[in-house]
């Protein structure tokens, strides 16, 4: 088989492809015009504080600082939700407990996060409202572990169900030892993608990669059915033709025996309840966390 051939048997999976690939380009354009075109305007004017990058464990610079502060004021009107980053470096125990007697240490991070909310009137559209905030503890508490928690109220809340806090908190923790400023910049740019409505079974493609399989695959197509059509005509009126008598090539079939047996499989199905459920979070509060 030639390369021609192995590429013509194959070319409904090039028109798929091509399908695909269009398709992701028209839904890429209409996410990045739908961003462009919404602009939230915030109606929460109790918040104590303009910060939204407080950076107490000191793993950014300052330039670095900047970048986000302003990458978040970019998201905050596109998504209508108030975002936050807290970093710490500091045990929680005494804090958490003076709040929650008896809370377990992998919550103590968790109290923090929605008492600071809270007090200081975090939320777009109102103190304790539309919004996500981000507390990365980089102190290790009795557990020998650093927590992580992601706080999420009002539309946040609606948004987020267990599934997808794990897997931004994944995502961050891809790049927080290495690079800090790395992973609460994928924080970030992840709620916003998240609070549009852009995932797809949490695949993160850049958006080049399905125009250029679209754009292969038409390639392809085309070139396949482009040189198929000037193929040479090697059958004519009189080919079988010899002296005003038709004449056909000899052919002989041969039939071989052939047996079908055919068996009954049984199957068995299985079928399943599941569902989705807010992280743990304090009254109105969700959200989820993660350890290292």
């Amino acid at each position: 088989m030639t390369v021609k051939d192995y590429l013509c048997y194959f070319k409904w999976i090039y028109i798929i492809f091509a399908a695909v690939g269009l398709l992701a380009i028209v839904l890429h354009a209409g996410h990045w015009s739908i961003a462009k075109a919404v602009d939230y305007q915030r109606t929460n004017t109790a918040c104590q504080t303009k910060e939204r990058v407080f950076d107490y464990a000191d793993v950014l610079s300052g330039e670095e600082e900047e970048k986000l502060r302003s990458l978040i004021a970019r998201r905050e009107k596109q998504t209508g939700c108030d975002i936050v980053l807290v970093t710490l470096n500091e045990p929680l125990e005494e804090y958490a407990r003076a709040v929650e007697p008896g809370v377990d240490s992998s919550e103590y991070v968790r109290v923090y996060a929605e008492r600071q909310w809270e007090e200081k009137g975090f939320g777009y559209d109102r103190p304790d409202g539309d919004g996500v905030m981000l507390v990365d503890n980089w102190s290790r508490e009795d557990d020998g572990r650093i927590h992580t928690w992601l706080c999420t109220t009002g539309r946040a809340r609606d948004a987020y169900y267990t599934d997808d806090i794990d897997h931004l908190l994944d995502n961050v923790y891809r790049y927080v030892e290495e690079n800090p400023y790395r992973a609460y910049k994928t924080y970030v740019n992840d709620f916003y993608h998240d609070m549009l409505g852009w995932r797809l079974f949490h695949m993160n493609v850049p958006g080049f990669l399905p125009l250029l399989a679209g754009i292969i695959s038409c390639a392809i197509f085309i070139a396949l059915n482009w040189s198929s059509k000037g193929g040479k005509k090697t059958t004519t009126a009189v080919t079988y033709v010899a002296g005003r008598q038709p004449r056909f090539p000899v052919s002989e079939d041969r039939f071989l025996r052939k047996t079908v047996t055919s068996r009954k499989i049984e199957s068995t199905s299985v079928s399943g309840g599941g569902g989705r459920s807010h992280g743990g979070g304090g009254g109105h509060h969700g959200g989820g966390g993660h350890s290292r």
